[in-house]
């Protein structure tokens, strides 16, 4: 049996009145598994969608149609079906530079020569004084071209 298609109908496996697209049946099983916490259903183990009696979990276990992702894994003995990938050596590249060597001082911006394309955020002013200083950044805002 194939899958239905992810729009297709289908109904709850813990109660046949639900009817939900198969898209979103794991969403309506999760919650319709706290709903019947009681019930003796179990979930298969290749497919979180397949929710059976517990009675019933051997014999769908073994005619599972998802078993096939197991099976096809686990019965191949050789290499012949694996592909081989060669991993090729980095090359070295020669270099005079070393930045190790290099000593540096971090960036530290000069916010007195901020350009006028940059509105500065006055902080630790009152609010009189900050709505001054950003209607000021305004008027004399320019934006890069």
């Amino acid at each position: 049996m194939a899958d239905p298609s992810p729009n297709q109908l289908v109904s709850c496996p813990f109660d046949k009145a639900h009817q939900v697209e198969h898209s979103r049946l794991h969403f309506h099983i999760n919650k319709c598994k706290k709903q019947h916490r009681n019930s003796q259903k179990v979930t298969c183990p290749f497919d979180s969608t397949h929710i059976i009696g517990s009675i019933h979990l051997d014999h769908h276990v073994q005619t599972c149609p998802k078993r096939f992702i197991l099976d096809s894994q686990k019965y191949i003995m050789d290499n012949n079906h694996r592909p081989v990938v060669e991993v090729q050596e980095a090359r070295s590249i020669q270099s005079e530079e070393n930045w190790d060597d290099e000593h540096t001082s971090t960036y530290v911006p000069d916010l007195e020569k901020k350009g006028p394309h940059i509105i500065r955020k006055v902080q630790g002013a009152t609010p009189s004084e900050r709505r001054k200083a950003r209607m000021e950044g305004i008027a004399n805002f320019k934006p890069l071209e």
